[in-house]
């Protein structure tokens, strides 16, 4: 009975968070039942920046301050070792250079969650960012999943990149398997099975006592007890989702099995662990929105990596110390950059392997799938912020033009010139969630349209 109290208690402090569980609930059936072709978004954030000269496709010049658009065709060009891993997925995209993030700082080492809110790194978690917006729009189970490597060894949970509103930090986890626990515990080991189980039973048990209780009261007391009961059933619903989603991936082997997941938080085996799992929870249809970060976030650059995960001879290389021109294990700082972002690139492209590898309709989930690759601190190292590079692969099932593209906008204050905000509101507009703009403006372009999407890569 303390249990009951307790718990009754806290439904009674949270209630007011429960209710919008309902309604993402309710969403999510609608958008099913009314047929909607389903949209995931995928952000892949990694430390230390996107040096613009080591993404450049061959063929194409790096122009120095353009004053007009580029568009033109990635088709009959190579990419660069750095992003080469991408390849087989060219024609699914685009390249989007010459955006500006200055309304960040320019901040030191990253930008924080003002790389995906656009505002300044030293406001914290100030207002809602990019992927959480997403989340609310494209509720799952789960409404966002947050993966990650940092350089904390023990580190579990960090917040670093992504929120839901002013200092509602969405967490990070770092620990393979502490993720996979989490969001497929009805499959996990018999210890967390057994825990899942358990709550699923209090719930139900709970649930019964409100009914059986709601019968002796009279209209005005059941109406208060009623809230409380539907939360409870709320959260009983969600329960037997996770359950059925979980079991029925896991039955056709699309989730990676605990004994494969290596413990720890950084290194590039624990990024393609964390890919692994963020492709099982789409698949399952756990979440819609998964935010996946390699040393993102201030504070957490310095991940180490041994030289032999590299091709290079063995010794430990610190990212932070590269950024800074550092070199190791015999090689120096450019080589190394690049080995680390290649490695990076490997993982992303063998979790979209895993999406293309499923059916989905006429094709597969790939093709109703959008993963936008950045750096969580603009161009390079120490950013100045005048652009931002992107590289978006997947078009959301047609609704977005990003099929074997590059695009390259005017310099920063150069006329057409259009900032990462303008990005991010053509990503809400084709979610069906518009805005015309998103986080702050930037005051240096006062006399600039800061407002709306980018309509060349609208449908």
């Amino acid at each position: 009975m303390t249990t009951r109290r307790s718990f009754l208690a806290t439904m009674a402090a949270l209630g007011g968070g429960l209710s919008p569980l309902g309604r993402c609930l309710g969403a999510a059936a609608r958008q099913s039942e009314a047929g909607r072709r389903p949209m995931r978004f995928v952000f892949f954030l990694q430390g230390n920046g996107f040096y613009p000269d080591e993404i450049q496709p061959e063929g194409i010049a790096l122009p120095l301050e353009p004053t007009a658009l580029e568009d033109r065709a990635l088709a009959g060009h190579t990419l660069p070792r750095a992003i080469d891993p991408l390849t087989p997925y060219i024609d699914r995209m685009a390249m989007v250079h010459g955006l500006s993030g200055r309304v960040t700082g320019p901040p030191p080492h990253s930008a924080d969650f003002g790389a995906l809110g656009c505002y300044p790194q030293r406001k914290g978690a100030f207002a809602e960012t990019v992927d959480a917006a997403l989340a609310k729009a494209f509720p799952g189970i789960f409404e966002h999943v947050g993966l990650g490597i940092c350089d904390i060894p023990d580190a579990s949970v960090i917040y670093n990149v992504s929120a839901r509103g002013p200092g509602k930090y969405l967490p990070t986890q770092c620990q393979p398997l502490l993720a996979y626990q989490r969001l497929f515990a009805s499959i996990a080991n018999p210890g967390a099975r057994a825990a899942f189980d358990a709550k699923t039973n209090i719930l139900d048990f709970l649930a019964q006592d409100v009914r059986r209780l709601s019968t002796q009261l009279n209209a005005a007391e059941k109406a208060k007890l009623d809230y409380y009961l539907q939360a409870l059933e709320t959260m009983g619903h969600r329960q037997d989702r996770l359950a059925a989603a979980v079991v029925a991936a896991a039955g056709q082997r699309r989730i990676p099995v605990s004994e494969s997941l290596p413990p720890g938080t950084g290194g590039f085996k624990h990024l393609q662990a964390q890919f692994s799992i963020a492709a099982g929870a789409l698949i399952a249809g756990l979440t819609n929105v998964v935010t996946v970060s390699s040393g993102g976030g201030l504070g957490f650059t310095g991940i180490q990596v041994d030289g032999a995960e590299l091709g290079f001879a063995p010794g430990a290389i610190n990212l932070h110390g590269v950024g800074h021109g550092t070199g190791f294990c015999g090689q120096d700082w450019k080589t190394l950059h690049i080995a680390l972002h290649h490695h990076n690139a490997q993982a992303l492209a063998g979790f979209l392997q895993q999406l293309h590898a499923v059916p989905e309709g006429d094709g597969t989930m790939l093709d109703n799938t959008l993963v936008i690759y950045m750096s969580d601190m603009a161009e390079k190292h120490h950013p100045r912020c005048f652009e931002w590079p992107f590289i978006l692969i997947g078009d959301l099932g047609g609704r977005l033009k990003t099929r074997g593209r590059y695009l390259r906008y005017p310099w920063y204050r150069k006329s057409g010139h259009r900032t990462m905000a303008n990005l991010y509101t053509t990503l809400l507009h084709a979610a069906g969630a518009p805005r015309d703009r998103f986080g702050l403006a930037d005051t240096s372009l006062a006399d600039f349209d800061q407002d709306g999407p980018l309509q060349e890569l609208l449908v």
